[in-house]
């Protein structure tokens, strides 16, 4: 699964071809395959209801799972130290795309600058690349597997919403990373703004809710549930290895002006 990555050079003819077959696509997640023990990025076409794994390795795994949930390391990863490299040659990345599958390995392509040039690339750098900037993503239509909503996402982390908050399970990579044990708390991956002025952040390591621990998304899905009624609901988080709590006042139609302190 290792592409060396090159510079396509001048592109008009990618320009032209900039979006024929191919769908726009969202990262759902990293998991692991059950059967070789490989991480896999998902990315999924919402509109079809069908999706695309792609093998790649522990690292860039990692590099994924990083930006996913807002993550920054103290130096620059691959996908950071090329995405320094194009800013600040004054140039600028248009959308990565998923472009092709030979002999069991996926190519993508990074285009820059309204299509003038394209950078051949492995798919989980371009991910890595377009999550950091915000960028939107493309994969071929012919990749895509037939539609299968029934099927089980093996080797997902489970997702739970709920308090305007979206969390995860943690992965032993990320809990490697936290230097948390991996049922310690769940990951925050996304926040409203509401939960956002409480103080909480992506990346933060949800631990209690009203005094409970919350070591799954399964368990924090029970909170959310068994709590729907309360008005004010008190939380506790890691961040950076230091202990806070926060107070989310909660109405029907979301949360109002939350509170927090570091303990």
């Amino acid at each position: 699964m290792l592409l060396l990555l090159s510079l396509a050079g001048c592109a008009g003819r990618h320009a032209a071809e900039a979006g024929r077959g191919e769908v726009r696509v969202r990262v759902v997640g990293v998991g692991i395959d059950e059967t070789t023990g490989a991480h896999f990025v998902e990315l999924e076409d919402p509109a079809a209801r069908r999706t695309l794994h792609i093998l790649i390795g522990d690292a860039e795994a990692r590099a994924i799972l990083l930006e996913l949930n807002g993550v920054k390391t103290p130096r620059p990863l691959t996908h950071e130290l090329l995405r320094s490299v194009i800013e600040k040659t004054g140039n600028r990345v248009d959308r990565i795309a998923i472009v092709d599958l030979r002999n069991d390995t996926y190519y993508a392509e990074i285009y820059l600058d309204h299509g003038r040039y394209a950078i051949d690339s492995r798919p989980s750098d371009a991910i890595a690349l377009a999550l950091g900037i915000h960028a939107p993503i493309f994969a071929a239509q012919k990749l895509f597997n037939p539609a299968a909503p029934e099927r089980q996402r093996a080797g997902m982390p489970a997702v739970a919403e709920g308090f305007g908050l979206t969390v995860q399970s943690l992965s032993p990579e990320l809990a490697r990373f936290f230097n948390v044990a991996p049922q310690a708390g769940v990951l925050v991956a996304d926040v409203s703004p509401q939960s956002e002025r409480a103080g909480l952040e992506r990346g933060d390591i949800l631990t209690q809710i009203e005094g409970q621990p919350v070591r799954t998304a399964e368990e924090f899905q029970r909170q959310v549930k068994a709590l729907q009624r309360r008005r004010q609901i008190a939380v506790k988080f890691l961040r950076a290895g230091t202990v806070h709590s926060a107070t989310l006042a909660l109405e029907a139609g979301g949360a109002e002006q939350p509170h927090s302190a570091e303990l």
